[in-house]
């Protein structure tokens, strides 16, 4: 069990590592695990080609080439006259493709060859096994030949030119570029193919991507790809329609009980508006009242982005007329933004985030700081206030529906409980998010990130 435990750790780790610094891209990760065979595959296939075939035959060639030898020393041997000399050269170049002379001296010394090829490796063995002569073997005379000295008897010498072609079984340049060509059309074919199944799951990404930043998704259909794929994509039209009925039903079903509410309520006012005066009439209006503005909290929370379409708009215009709604109540605001504002969202919903956030700031401090920056994937909003802030460890649990720091639900100290939820909802809505820090104004910060 250690062991099994151990070797799982180890492949974790490696897997960690080549995650890390392999491409992050699946067409380029898929090309690895097709390109990285494919060239270990040529490479193992080339290397068996040359190694086992390509010496087998060299070493073959090499053993005929002794045997050459042996036949012209014998002939030499039985017909020492010039006239039969003169034969025996004429006949090796034209019979046996050898250049062969005859002279009185003495071979060099041995000595290995000045540079190694497996020619001369091969003639070099089968001299040693079968000549049984002193010889010399010098590979570096030049055009593409190879020349062996062989002593013969009565202090004569034969010096053999023997051409490669005569060592060889063909052109390497030839094997390689035909493995070079063969490589570039399987590559190119794999790029074709991975590109082709990769483009539905793109699409897939894309339509995710928008559907997740809230925005209007057409119906598509992948007739083309995998089963996986069009399982996935037939998977995400069916979630898209079950979450657009969803919110359909539910904004229906918030018309129908914001009307329900508000019918009673209504009659409960006109009630208490005939009623004389009196202490407990008025506890009973201020009841009615803090009754209505909760349900507009709730109903507010309940309906969402209800069947707003985004668009594109200028949230520089949003954050201006924010400000200017809290200005209206001289609230002191102070309002900036950096970058292109054009931003695709939804107007209304987005207003509602961003004035219920700087109504917060306003109830618990006495200055807001309203400003936007526009980054390369994002746009942020900040809405910093001078008043006492949240504790970091409360950050995550203000964003809980109904939550409030001050539980005792005095309307003096705050609403609710929904205004950082409905924020929260309106920017995952559109695919962004709500976070809290410290602000340099000295109380809290809030940053609304809207992908762009």
């Amino acid at each position: 069990m250690t062991i099994l435990s151990t070797s799982r750790d180890l492949f974790e780790r490696i897997a960690t590592v080549a995650d890390r610094h392999s491409p992050q891209t699946l067409f380029a990760r898929a090309l690895i695990i097709i390109v990285v065979p494919m060239l270990l595959l040529q490479a193992l296939s080339a290397w068996w080609f040359y190694s086992q075939r390509g010496d087998n035959v060299t070493n073959r060639l090499a053993q005929f080439l002794v045997r050459d030898l042996h036949m012209l020393i014998t002939l030499r041997h039985d017909f020492p006259d010039e006239a039969h000399r003169a034969w025996i050269v004429s006949h090796a170049a034209q019979d046996l493709l050898l250049y062969v002379s005859f002279h009185k001296g003495v071979v060099r010394p041995f000595q290995e060859p000045e540079y190694f090829d497996i020619a001369a490796r091969e003639v070099e063995g089968a001299l040693n096994a079968d000549l049984k002569r002193p010889y010399f073997i010098d590979n570096n005379v030049g055009g593409s030949q190879m020349l062996i000295e062989v002593q013969l008897n009565d202090g004569e010498m034969m010096d053999v030119w023997v051409p490669y072609v005569r060592l060889t079984f063909g052109s390497s340049f030839a094997y390689v570029l035909a493995q070079v060509g063969l490589a570039l059309v399987l590559f190119g074919l794999a790029i074709w193919f991975m590109r082709r199944e990769l483009v539905p799951i793109e699409h897939l990404g894309v339509a995710a991507d928008a559907l997740g930043k809230g925005r209007d998704i057409p119906d598509f259909a992948f007739s083309g790809g995998t089963r996986e794929v069009r399982n996935a994509a037939t998977a995400f039209q069916t979630m898209r329609i079950r979450l657009r009925r969803s919110i359909q039903q539910r904004t229906e079903m918030l018309a129908g009980v914001s009307h329900d509410l508000r019918t009673p309520l209504t009659r409960m006012k006109l009630s208490l508006a005939m009623l004389p005066e009196s202490p407990e009439g008025k506890e009973l209006s201020a009841d009615v009242a803090d009754m209505e503005r909760m349900i507009e909290g709730y109903l507010a929370f309940a309906r969402g982005e209800g069947d707003e379409e985004p668009e594109a708009v200028d949230l520089s215009e949003i954050l201006e007329d924010v400000a200017a709604g809290a200005r209206r109540d001289n609230a002191n605001v102070e309002v900036g933004w950096q970058g292109d504002m054009n931003v695709e969202l939804r107007p209304l919903a987005m207003k509602r985030c961003l004035t219920n956030l700087v109504s917060n700031a306003l109830r618990y401090g006495s200055k807001v700081r309203l400003n936007a920056v526009r980054g390369r994937t994002s746009v942020e909003v900040t809405i910093d206030d001078n008043g006492p802030g949240i504790p970091p460890d409360k950050h995550e649990d203000v964003f809980r529906p109904f939550f409030r720091l001050d539980e005792s639900r005095n309307v003096e100290t705050g609403g609710v409980g929904l205004g950082l939820t409905i924020a929260r909802d309106v920017a995952r809505s559109h695919g962004g998010d709500v976070a809290l820090a410290a602000s340099p104004l000295g109380g809290l910060r809030v940053v609304v990130r809207i992908p762009v």
